[in-house]
């Protein structure tokens, strides 16, 4: 590897990413990134590195997280590049605070004439939480990230990212124009007007389920009603200005959602004679004394001591965002709640790398896809691992985690020596039973360990239907998976 630096303590491992059967994107993990054709690779041709350089700035360590390539009027590769940045900052007593700062940067390389590559544009991203997953999309016009805290574009050389506003997330909430309470029996409603407004100028008109009430040729109200008036004994008022409308229910004891369909202008008042109505009604399902233990505290709602670790959800809700190049806004969100995110894996060369996210106990891969007309961002769910939630959450020394392709088994490996395979679910030829309810079982998932011969530190895994690579400090390890029927290893 063409490297001139001098491997010490913060650098990241090397890493290798295929944009294309016939280029790959090259980092040392010490700050230099390498484009490299590799021609035919199932030629086995000489790999040449076409470009080179520090480009995220001196000595600025990273790793490539995804590289893809797109012909447009030019042949590009784009890459996206991650490193977490240590801020210190000293606090007014004196002590130092030291926050991370997780940082993408989004190459693209484009080729000129004689095969040259040079550095095309430069976009970067950053975010204060963890990042769960980051890809970019095919035909490389978006960028899709699952992260805990939101990421967000702060520089373009190709589109300057416009300085968005701080919005307040509360809201002033917008004054109603009218008020409106309600009883079993009638409906009562206030609207507020100028204090010189008299009777001559007000017209009101009552249907049996319309009303229009208008102000000098100003539309106080106007709509079908949410359910029928007895019309004819409408009565209203006006007194220092403020008017009141009082409406009787044709259906006396119907409560109304609405007062006039799809106006939300207005606000009601809860009838306090309805509230105490309802507490009483309730009142049933509360207990009359307050359970607490004999040192007067509150009792927990569940037995704490029945929950196992893979019962934890995660402490933060990620949040999955499909982000525009041109844009830089946020097109698509998914909300993926308390679902644990598990792995990532790439099962096609022309889609994005699944994601295998935990559901009670289970792992169920889901594959993303390019948003359609309708503006709907598909996410298909392709295959599940029965019980894999529940088996990873027992591994606790975990560092990688992966699957082969075809789905048929999920390899676990820790910070050293030890990996773990799980099988899906085969059928079994010899008679097994369970032994509470004597139900046959025809179908069982085996488990199998893998113990290296060396305590060395795992660097990277990579698993293929029949083969799973494994990189230590000193060894590359290719274990065969057999898939045959014994699921032998």
């Amino acid at each position: 590897m063409p490297s001139n630096h001098v491997r010490k303590s913060g650098h990241y491992n090397t890493s290798l990413s295929f944009p294309s059967p016939e280029m790959a994107v090259l980092s040392d993990g010490a700050g230099t990134i390498h484009v490299v054709s590799t021609g035919s690779r199932a030629e086995n041709k000489r790999w040449n590195v076409m470009f080179s350089d520090e480009v995220c700035g001196k000595e600025k360590s990273f790793t490539v997280l995804d590289s893809r390539e797109n012909i447009a009027n030019r042949r590009e590769i784009h890459s996206l590049l991650f490193w977490v940045d240590e801020m210190k900052k000293e606090r007014e007593n004196g002590s130092e605070e030291v926050k991370f700062a997780t940082q993408l940067e989004w190459i693209t390389f484009s080729e000129g004439e004689n095969q040259e590559w040079s550095m095309q544009s430069v976009r970067q991203l950053s975010g204060a939480g963890g990042l769960d997953y980051a890809a970019l999309e095919p035909g490389c016009q978006s960028l899709y990230i699952s992260s805990g805290k939101p990421f967000q574009f702060h520089s373009d050389s190709e589109n300057p990212v416009r300085k968005k506003e701080c919005v307040d997330t509360k809201e002033e909430k917008k004054k109603p124009e009218y008020f409106w309470l309600q009883t079993n029996e009638d409906i009562n409603i206030w609207f507020s007007v100028a204090e010189q407004i008299t009777k001559a100028d007000l017209d009101v008109c009552v249907k049996t389920n319309y009303v229009k009430i208008e102000c000098k040729n100003y539309i106080l109200l106007e709509g079908p009603t949410w359910h029928n008036l007895e019309a004819e004994i409408t009565t209203w008022t006006i007194n220092k200005g403020k008017l009141e409308i009082a409406l009787v229910k044709a259906e006396q004891g119907l409560m109304w959602q609405e007062l006039v369909k799809d106006d939300s202008r207005g606000e009601q008042i809860p009838d306090p004679a309805l509230v105490e109505e309802v507490h009483q009604r309730l009142a049933h399902l509360c207990s009359d004394k307050e359970i607490v233990d004999s040192s007067g505290n509150y009792p927990p709602t569940f037995n704490s001591q029945q929950l196992e670790e893979c019962d934890a959800l995660p402490l933060e809700t990620s949040v999955l965002v499909r982000l525009d190049v041109q844009t830089h806004d946020v097109t698509h969100k998914i909300n993926l709640g308390g679902h644990q995110w598990l792995f990532n894996v790439p099962l096609k060369a022309d889609a994005v790398p699944a994601i295998c996210l935990r559901h009670d106990v289970d792992g169920c891969l889901w594959q993303l896809e390019r948003p359609r007309e309708n503006k709907e961002w598909p996410c298909t769910h392709i295959g599940t691992f029965l019980a894999f939630g529940y088996v990873q959450a027992s591994k606790t020394q975990k560092k990688f985690c992966s699957s082969a392709p075809d789905m048929s088994y999920v390899a676990i490996c820790e910070a050293s020596r030890h990996i773990y395979i799980y099988r899906q679910p085969a059928a079994i030829s010899t008679e097994l039973r369970n032994r509470r309810t004597g139900q046959q079982v025809a179908h069982i998932a085996k488990q199998q360990l893998v113990n290296l011969d060396s305590t060395a530190e795992m660097l990277g895994v990579y698993a293929s239907n029949h083969i799973l690579y494994v990189l230590t400090l000193d060894t590359l390890y290719a274990l065969r998976i057999s898939c045959n029927s014994g699921n032998e290893l």
